[in-house]
Order: structure tokens, then sequence, then C-alpha cells
């Protein structure tokens, strides 16, 4: 069955495209968008955002994946986009476990990607960029090569008494029935309704402008905080995955861009990452924030060249 997407004059949807319903184990609809026509030369890139977005922000870069050759299978995470949500409030960025977040994967993953070109690569920003790390250690077949964007391998505070104060408090609200509230602080507000002044994502004008219209234009786009289910599940899946031996199983080669401004995610949890796995590389784009492919066209380069070198 065919699924919304939303379009802006400024932000066509790549040609080609379909968007369409995947029905979850438990019956949650998940929105997935494929891209397969025209020369697919390279096999299938499966693309995925990071918390709060949704597969109409990365149009520019399925069009850039496309002019290299590849077929793009794109998803929008449970909770996130138009896919369905875990709770009443819209707004709230809630899961219950990354373990759910695996298990729609996998089903992308048997009903979706069957019919899609090999090899196939995995490129994934931010809280994707958790899940696939997970996808990549547990599912060894699945993806020959994968690309992180600004992964979500650890996250960034002041100083380490911050850090273990917010593990504290979120353990602490999760063992008193708290996961479904905001956490401290949090509220509906998108974050891609911030004023551009204030934004810690992008340096891009114009880039992050285009976000606000999408979300004006279809306000169930916009993600509000992260509830403490959402906080205390991310906090046990990066614990996870920073285990050197967790790493070290990760057979595929992996690519890392850090971000040189990136004030949400900690830039030693993926040097240390990119240490300890079989094969990673990492690579810093300088003049980023976190989102580093909506960034201004000089960093957006160096990824692009970062990728198209570790692809070959």
């Amino acid at each position: 069955m065919k699924a919304p997407v939303v379009l802006l004059p400024e932000n066509p949807m790549p040609e080609g495209g379909e968007a369409f319903w995947l029905t979850a184990q438990d019956g949650a609809r998940l929105r997935v968008f494929t891209w397969k026509g025209g020369d697919v030369s390279r096999g299938t890139v499966f693309l995925f955002g990071g918390r709060t977005e949704f597969v109409e922000k990365y149009f520019e870069v399925v069009r850039e994946l496309r002019a290299r050759g590849f077929a793009v299978v794109s998803m929008d995470w449970r909770g996130q986009g138009l896919s369905d949500h875990m709770l009443a409030e819209w707004r709230k960025g809630h899961i219950d476990d990354f373990v759910t977040f695996d298990r729609d994967l996998a089903q992308l993953m048997e009903e979706v990607a069957p019919g899609f070109p090999k090899p196939w690569t995995a490129f994934a920003h931010s809280m994707g960029g958790q899940i696939l790390v997970r996808a990549a250690h547990d599912h060894a077949g699945w993806f020959s090569r994968v690309v992180l964007s600004a992964p979500m391998l650890g996250l960034r505070f002041p100083n380490r008494f911050m850090d273990l104060a917010i593990r504290g408090l979120a353990n602490t609200l999760h063992v008193l029935g708290r996961d479904e509230a905001y956490v401290p602080g949090g509220s509906a507000r998108a974050t891609d309704e911030t004023p551009f002044e204030e934004n810690i994502l992008t340096h891009d004008e114009t880039r992050y402008a285009l976000l606000q219209a999408l979300v004006r234009a279809e306000p169930k786009l916009g993600l509000g905080s992260a509830t403490v289910g959402w906080l205390h599940a991310a906090f046990r899946s990066m614990e996870m995955s920073a285990a050197p031996s967790f790493l070290a199983d990760i057979e595929a080669p992996v690519l890392i861009a850090r971000a040189s401004h990136d004030a949400l995610i900690s830039p030693s949890s993926l040097e240390h990452a990119a240490s300890h796995l079989r094969d990673g590389t990492l690579v810093i784009v300088p003049d980023a924030r976190h989102e580093i492919l909506i960034e201004r066209d000089p960093a957006r380069a160096v990824f692009w060249k970062a990728f198209d070198d570790f692809i070959g």
C-alpha cells in the first residue's frame, strides 16, 4: 500500500522513487522508500537517519547516491517521520528498547532487501549509526560495507561528572516508571523548529530552512525531546556497542565520519570504535556540526570524497 510523501517545490522526490507501508511484527506500520530503476551497477545503499529524522530530509543525499550508480532503500524509524509511534503523544521521541529497532530493521531486510541488487551498503547517521552497528554485529551477511555519519556511539557531556549524573538520573527515573515522560527539561518543541541562530546541527542556513519548511508542511514530521525510556535504552545500547569485544566481532569494513564541531557526539567514542573495529576508518570532517549531510558544501565534499574512496 502506498504511503504519503511530503513534497515541496524546492525538495522534489528523486525520480523513480516510491513510498509504501511495511508492517512490523507487532502490526506497526513503517514508512519505506525505495529507488531501483536506472543505473544500479554498484548495488544498493540502505540509508537511515538519526533521532527526529525522516526520509524527505535525505532526498538530496538520495540523488547523490543515485548519481553514483546505487539503488537506495530508506525507512522512517518507528516513532519518527510518518511511521507509527509508540505513544499517543506524537511529539514524544520514545522507544522501549533498541531491540525494537533491530526487529524493524530485520523485517525490512527480510521483506524488502531481497528485491535489490548486491552488494548492499549500510549508510546511517547518528542514532541510525548505533542501530546499524548492532546490525553489522548480529547479521554479518547483510552489509558488505558500513558508512556512519556522526554515529551515536557515545553522547558528549561537558565533563565526566555530568555524564555520570545524567546516566544516574535516567536509571532512577526508569526504575520509578517514568519511561514515557520527557527527559527533564524536555518538551514537544521540534528540534527543527529551533531558529537557525540557535541550532547546533549545521552551519548551512539554506538546508536548515528546508528542514523547517518540511516540518511546517507536515507537523507530524517534527519530533520533540526524547523520553526517559529512549534515553535509558540509548545508554544501554551504547554501553553494549562500546565493548572492544563487540566491536572486534564486526566483520564488515566501517567508515566513521566525525564532525569537528559536533556538540552531541563524543569524539573519543568514535576514535575508540575506529581503533577496535577489525577494519575501521575514521575521517574528520572540518567545519562541520553534527548534521554532516546537511552542512555547507565544503564540509559535505570532504565527506563524499571519503565515501567514494571507501566504497572504491
